[in-house]
């Protein structure tokens, strides 16, 4: 695995200087007495967006302009560092620390790793897809599994499945002979990567703030995977020399470790017995009894003076059914690519799912929701793609399975109890894990508008269905228009003819 810095936020009027000198260079003789000047101004001002941070830092308490307090934090690179330890680290308005803004390449970690990462929800992230792209037989062996001995063994499974991988392809693309060669291709990686090991290397994009990264790697060092703990060094120790005053806590934390391990006890001791359902299945646990009144109520107080209360006690006197039509009156002008009405906001619905790991990786991408997470089960079972079964390969599929959690099992055997997580890396993208997912009204929109859609993926898509089917069931009002973007102009029209 690597860690690249690909970019960061500078200030534009440092750019512009940049600029000055490649002009004066194309334009002048190189050694010119002027590219000289520029060149020495240049390097007395180290390049860095902690100038940024500490100008807009310093404007709520100066009756100077932005662009002033920008060139006073560039004059002075040591005293806006200074500056910005005070506030972030003294004073506690860490925000500040948010105005610095970075891009890593992140190369060579495997799938596990990059769920620990995509678990940060104040970044933004774009990973290489298994979906469109051959997975080539590059996978990560951990140093946990190398002090075992059955780094060998491991790596047997692993490319056992990559070689299932490259056999469930050539059946798969038989199968869809009938459709065209292109979307062929992708519907055979679609399934067929299933049966690839969660070991599978990937790369990612990043844009962190560097409040974030700094969370990002305290956490990470407290990480038991030692993967996750080496990305973690990686990247602070990329991002650390840019910005050293906004970064500072980064060590991990003793006591996290025993407050997990105190809940574990407590846990078992109020559920000695595990229930294991190894179907998949969406169960709505909760949902906003209100949630209704509330989100239309908010929306009549928008619309005038009222007070909240008045709104309120007007809406109770309505039918459900008047209740569901005037939500739906406010979305009148609403298209498939607009934001719904924040006011659906104030009614959230919680859901246990269980679901395949291939599933997850496209549920975590919903960031705006909360998701609580328990560890890859292999008593829960895998998800089987319904197309490789219809192109009998499910004795292929069935074998891969087994040997995976055979490994599995066997390692669990082996490992330190602090490092059993690393037994996750030879399951696959077909083994499931239990979530909590919960989200508003406006965000399972959101979410059923790209997962419900006819190009979403077929195992995150019947997912998605059962979730909006059982929201809709009990708020019919807030998820009137919960729907994949394909169906939105029919089910709109239903809604007002």
């Amino acid at each position: 695995m690597h860690v690249h810095l690909a970019g960061f936020n500078v200030d534009t009027q440092l750019v512009d200087l940049i600029r000055q000198i490649i002009d004066e260079h194309s334009h002048g003789t190189p050694g010119s007495k002027r590219i000289t000047e520029l060149l020495q101004k240049l390097a007395e001002e180290p390049i860095t967006p902690e100038t940024l941070s500490a100008a807009y830092a310093r404007i709520s308490r100066s009756s100077k302009g932005i662009r002033e307090l920008r060139r006073d934090a560039r004059a002075s690179v040591n005293r806006a560092r200074r500056s910005n330890e005070t506030i972030v680290f003294e004073l506690g308005h860490s925000s500040i620390a948010e105005h610095a803004v970075f891009n890593l390449d992140i190369t060579g970690a495997s799938r596990l790793v990059l769920e620990a990462l995509e678990a940060h929800r104040l970044a933004s992230y774009t990973e290489a897809s298994q979906r469109y792209i051959p997975m080539s037989g590059d996978f990560f062996v951990p140093d946990e599994i190398l002090k075992t001995g059955l780094e060998w063994e491991f790596s047997e499974v692993c490319q056992a499945q990559f070689k299932c991988y490259a056999d469930l392809i050539e059946i798969l693309t038989k199968f869809h002979s009938e459709i065209p060669e292109s979307e062929r291709d992708v519907k055979a990686r679609e399934d067929a990567r299933y049966v690839l090991p969660l070991a599978c290397r990937g790369q990612v994009g990043v844009t962190i703030n560097a409040r974030t990264a700094e969370q990002m790697v305290r956490s990470f060092n407290q990480s038991h995977l030692s993967e996750v703990r080496l990305m973690g060094s990686q990247i602070h120790e990329e991002v650390r020399s840019i910005v050293p005053s906004l970064i500072r806590y980064v060590e991990a934390d003793s006591g996290i470790d025993l407050a997990d391990r105190e809940m574990a006890r407590s846990a078992y001791d109020l559920i000695p017995v595990i229930e294991i359902n190894s179907t998949a299945e969406v169960e709505l646990i909760s949902s906003p009894t209100d949630g209704e009144s509330i989100a239309l109520a908010s929306i009549l107080f928008q619309s005038g003076k009222y007070s909240f209360s008045q709104a309120k006690r007007a809406v109770d006197k309505l039918s459900h059914i008047e209740t569901q039509q005037l939500i739906a009156n406010s979305h009148t002008y609403l298209h498939s690519f607009d934001s719904v009405r924040r006011d659906l906001e104030l009614g959230s619905f919680t859901f246990s799912i269980t679901l395949s790991a291939s599933a997850f990786a496209q549920l975590k991408r919903h960031r705006i929701a909360s998701l609580i997470t328990q560890d890859y089960d292999v008593e829960l079972g895998c998800t089987e793609p319904p197309n490789i079964k219809d192109a009998n390969g499910s004795v292929l599929f069935n074998e891969a399975m087994n040997r995976a959690t055979e490994m599995y099992k066997k390692l669990i055997e082996k490992l330190k109890p602090k490092e059993t997580a690393a037994a996750s890396y030879v399951l696959t993208n077909a083994h499931r894990r239990r979530v909590i997912f919960q989200a508003n009204a406006r965000e399972l929109t959101h979410f059923s508008r790209l997962r419900e859609d006819e190009y979403a993926q077929w195992d995150i898509r019947n997912i998605a269905h059962k979730m909006i089917e059982l929201a809709r069931d009990a708020c019919p009002g807030l998820m009137q228009f919960a729907c994949g973007k394909d169906q939105f102009a029919e089910r709109k029209q239903q809604l007002f003819s």
